[in-house]
């Protein structure tokens, strides 16, 4: 008989004990949120010029494999500019369809974006992203910060498992900026 009680256990209490832990995890304190910095040695109009500019976000921005203006082309980006991109997840058979809306230009100093998913209703999002830039000496200190927020009830579980993996994606990212920037010839000055 202790037997049987011992199997029910496993098979059935140990599963109900992490799905209702994974179900709490959801509305813990800084649940979909990111935030990761890197110091590059370059002056921050370099640095800014690589993550505002799409044909060069496409080289730093992991998984992305295009990005398409969708909006009228200007010789800058401003603000309420939207682009169109696709993202690839490292299991390469599932694309991610994003439009990204440009919500704050400071050159130089600040900029935002807003990244929506579409198609899969599962698996949608929206996240907000800052990047905040500060120089000394030549040397420009890059900060991003997320927030995202799950829409997709498959998402929204996983959501704490999705928040672990986007932060090293976010330092991968930030890393792969610097070294692109850092070898990059300088551009000339404003």
């Amino acid at each position: 008989m202790k037997w049987i009680i011992r199997i029910a256990i496993v098979t059935i209490g140990i599963p109900s004990l992490a799905i209702g832990l994974l179900m709490l995890a959801r509305f813990r304190p800084g649940r979909g949120h990111v935030s990761s910095a890197i110091d590059i040695n370059r002056p921050a109009a370099d640095v800014f010029r690589w993550i505002s500019q799409p044909e060069l976000m496409e080289q730093w921005f992991g998984g992305i494999s295009e990005i398409t203006r969708i909006s009228p082309a200007g010789d800058a980006e401003r603000i309420g500019d939207r682009f169109r991109a696709v993202e690839i997840g490292r299991d390469q058979a599932s694309p991610t369809n994003l439009t990204i809306t440009v919500t704050e230009i400071v050159p130089d100093r600040r900029f935002g974006i807003e990244i929506v998913s579409f198609g899969d209703p599962t698996t949608s999002f929206t996240e907000e992203a800052k990047y905040r830039l500060s120089e000394m000496n030549g040397t420009t200190h890059v900060v991003v910060d997320a927030q995202t927020t799950f829409q997709g009830k498959l998402s929204q579980s996983f959501e704490p498992f999705i928040t672990s993996a986007a932060k090293k994606k976010f330092q991968h990212d930030l890393e792969r900026l610097k070294a692109l920037v850092e070898v990059a010839p300088a551009a000339n000055s404003h």
